[in-house]
């Protein structure tokens, strides 16, 4: 028969009725023999002759008349249709369909979130406490849902299926029981559990639940799944079993607030006056806008230099470089630290401790040149009067000078002067750093080139080149020097003397320059780099290098010009060579820096450039090297940064990456890595892991050779994730979850929809009951007679019989 009419009939009647852990099923069943559409023409034409005959009948009865009468005569086929269609009441008992609570008891539901919605965390701490909860974890919010209101939401539950409560550790164990009341059970969970398996705990309860008929899955969570299949996963394989699921999701969407800082890095030593830098490296998560960095001397609570940064909170790094200068000797342990956020939860990786040695030593400073060019009478001014002390005779002195082409007599009368350049080996090594002009080679012997050249391979000393337009670098085609330059001297070009220069340029910082100590003029980097774009006096002459070679640092470089391989032309480049640094200029300007700022610039140029060169004394009598990592624990996928520092930078390799570093698994796995130099720092090696797989680990040096036990640092790789690495509930995961497997998402303040979200379920019949009858009822007759009692008395009085 019709099932519209069926359905239409039960409503009527009655539907589903539980009774505890069954309902009462009810149906029609017809025993019309023939097609449904027999039955409706046969009705409709009944109904259309009835209708067309007392429209036809005489005008005694009236339209109104008429109209009572067809419509008794239609009632009396109306009934006699209901008795020919058979219709039986059939009760079937059935059994309810299962409904699954999952409760999330994983340590991550232990968390109490920093709610920003202040009228939601006022209304659950409200109904927490009608509970007797005190803390707003996300555990209790979850207890709060089931338990609230006289357990309103549980009965209403068991009313219509038949409730399981697991929890996600134990999906394959219900906690109902005979002794104990649900309730109890439920108020009992606590969020221990070291792992999150959800998508593997709701499989467990989809494979528990094969052949039993389950309307559907409520899993109170908030989404974070650190071991085993993902939620999409379960959510397919629901979708597969035709078992929806519906998600309550509990916590903040939002990550917390973390501040990081991380890989500090700075000087073990510096001379008293000189800026220390201190790099490190800024992460934020869950937090975008400004912070503030500061930079302290220990036990001091004003800062000695702070900055204020953006970050975006996406857990991307920056490299921030603050910077003071020690007025006193002594050890000192600085601290760099970002300030901490309201709502900021671990605060303990927001500061970085750094010690540094500051130190007064005596420098000496060898300038020679062959004649008196304004580049060397200012910067000698400049020299004796920061490295000479009064009182100090002859070699006492701090500062020396050699100028090829003066009289007798300038050496008689300046105290500072030498009348030759120093001819010994021994002589020559006292120096630690070492000014080239524009020197002439002919009126050197080559044992003291060769000095020269071992002056920086082994004694370490540095040295500073200026290019001439005389001798330097071109008349050094064929001596000792020619291998420290930074490009072949055949590659050099220097302007004709006769040539005029018009037109000047402001060399341009390159990336390695900006961070170079000796580069930074002013006091922060910013106003550092708009000195040399903007505000130096431009410079003229200076020699082009076309092709550099390997290894060659360019600090800075030509605005405008480039050479032979499209790159801009060089004005000051670095290099490592043997033991020592070598600093070129391609021009002898600098002196033109003192326009209408006197020695402001230009001495301090100078002077930061020479204690750069100089650091290794400062750590002259350091034996050893340093191997570190830039933490002790990572979890897996992050970057792993290996640091090997020479004490003695005179004693690092040669080659920029001649540290090789071997790094072996607790296992016995092994793998080589080459760590390179930093640009600006000789005995400086660093490299950056990021494939290795978990357990921990240990990191030695294997190259260069060490005769007892090489350095080595230990670490340690975590995977999976903690439980807590990430915190913030997953409203994505969750929510795609549930429309993969045609269920929903709900937030907290959303879960009064869930009931009636939730599917009938199937009902399965486990008994029928007798059937009722009801083409044959009592009435039925007595209704027919009736009507047809009441159309004949109805016709008799109109006149129609």
């Amino acid at each position: 028969m019709n099932d519209s009419l069926k359905q239409f009939v039960l409503r009527l009647l009655q539907g589903n009725q539980s009774a505890g852990s069954h309902a009462l099923e009810h149906s029609l069943d017809s025993t019309w023999p023939w097609p449904a559409w027999l039955f409706w023409l046969l009705l409709c034409g009944g109904i259309t002759f009835v209708v067309t005959t007392y429209i036809h009948e005489r005008a005694a009865a009236g339209r109104i008349g008429k109209t009572v009468l067809a419509t008794l005569r239609v009632m009396m086929l109306l009934v006699l249709a209901w008795m020919l269609l058979g219709w039986t009441w059939q009760q079937h008992r059935t059994d309810l369909p299962d409904l699954v609570v999952v409760i999330d008891d994983s340590g991550s539901m232990a968390l109490a979130d920093e709610l920003e919605d202040a009228s939601l965390r006022a209304n659950l701490i409200a109904r927490l406490k009608g509970l007797k909860l005190e803390e707003l974890t996300r555990l209790n919010i979850a207890k709060t849902l089931l338990l609230e209101s006289n357990e309103k939401l549980l009965k209403e539950l068991q009313a219509r299926y038949r409730l399981k409560v697991v929890r996600m550790s134990e999906p394959g164990r219900t906690l109902e029981g005979k002794e104990t009341p649900l309730s109890k059970r439920i108020g009992s969970i606590d969020a221990t559990k070291p792992a999150s398996r959800l998508g593997d705990s709701l499989r467990e309860v989809i494979e528990a639940q094969r052949g039993r008929p389950t309307a559907a899955i409520i899993m109170l969570t908030d989404g974070i799944t650190t071991e085993g299949s993902s939620l999409q996963d379960a959510a397919a394989y629901a979708r597969r079993k035709s078992i929806p699921l519906y998600f309550v999701g509990i916590g903040n969407e939002r990550p917390p607030i973390d501040l990081q800082l991380a890989d500090l890095l700075a000087d073990e030593a510096v001379f008293l006056g000189d800026a220390i830098n201190f790099a490190f490296r800024l992460s934020s998560r869950g937090y975008a806008g400004a912070v503030k960095v500061k930079l302290f001397r220990e036990g001091e609570s004003e800062p000695l230099a702070e900055q204020t940064l953006n970050v975006t909170g996406d857990e991307a790094s920056q490299v921030v470089r603050l910077h003071t200068r020690p007025a006193e000797e002594g050890d000192f342990d600085y601290l760099v630290q970002v300030e901490p956020q309201p709502r900021e939860m671990n605060t303990t990786n927001n500061k970085l401790t750094r010690r540094v040695a500051v130190r007064e030593e005596k420098l000496r400073v060898l300038l020679a040149q062959s004649y008196p060019n304004y580049e060397f009478r200012y910067l000698k001014n400049v020299l004796e009067r920061e490295l000479n002390r009064p009182g100090q005779e002859g070699d006492e002195r701090g500062f020396r000078s050699v100028l090829q082409e003066a009289d007798v007599e300038f050496v008689e009368t300046d105290k500072s002067a030498m009348g030759v350049f120093p001819v010994s080996r021994e002589e020559l090594f006292k120096y630690d750093v070492l000014i080239l002009g524009d020197v002439n080679p002919a009126l050197l012997t080559n044992s003291v080139l060769e000095n020269i050249y071992e002056f920086v391979n082994v004694r370490g000393g540095g040295l500073i080149m200026m290019a001439g337009p005389k001798y330097l670098p071109l008349a050094y085609r064929d001596s000792p020097l020619a291998l420290l330059f930074p490009a072949s001297v055949d590659s050099f070009a220097v302007p004709n003397t006769d040539t005029i220069i018009k037109a000047g340029f402001r060399p341009r910082l390159t990336p390695v320059g900006q961070n170079s100590p000796a580069l930074q003029l002013t006091d922060t980097p910013a106003e550092t780099l708009k000195l040399w774009n903007e505000t130096l006096p431009p410079l003229r002459w200076f020699a082009r290098i076309n092709d550099l070679r390997p290894g060659v640092r360019v600090l800075a470089e030509h605005p405008e010009l480039r050479g032979l391989d499209s790159q801009p032309l060089p004005v000051i480049t670095l290099q490592f060579h043997g033991a020592g640094k070598v600093i070129f200029h391609a021009t002898e300007e600098t002196y033109r820096w003192r326009f209408r700022a006197g020695d402001l610039y230009f001495a301090r140029y100078w002077i930061q450039t020479i204690r750069y060169l100089s650091r290794s004394k400062l750590l002259g009598e350091a034996d050893g090297v340093e191997l570190t990592a830039d933490r002790d624990d990572y979890q897996q996928g992050e970057a792993i940064r290996l640091r090997a520092r020479f004490l003695d930078e005179r004693a690092a390799p040669t080659e920029d990456d001649g540290v090789l570093c071997i790094v072996q698994h607790e296992a016995g796995q092994r793998r080589s890595v080459r760590l390179r130099r930093d640009a600006l720092n000789r005995g400086l090696f660093e490299a950056v892991i990021d494939t290795l797989p978990p357990g921990r680990y240990r990191a030695w040096i294997a190259a260069p050779v060490f005769s007892g036990r090489p350095p080595s640092r230990e670490f340690r790789v975590q995977s999976p994730p903690g439980e807590l690495a990430e915190v913030q509930m997953k409203a994505a995961d969750l929510r795609a979850a549930g429309k993969a497997s045609d269920g929903q998402f709900y937030r907290v303040n959303e879960a009064g929809k869930l009931l009636s979200a939730l599917p009938p379920g199937r009902h399965v019949r486990v008994e029928s009951l007798p059937p009722e009858p009801l083409w044959n009822l009592p009435w039925l007759p007595i209704v027919f007679v009736g009507l047809l009692a009441g159309e004949w008395l109805l016709r008799k009085k109109f006149g129609l019989v």
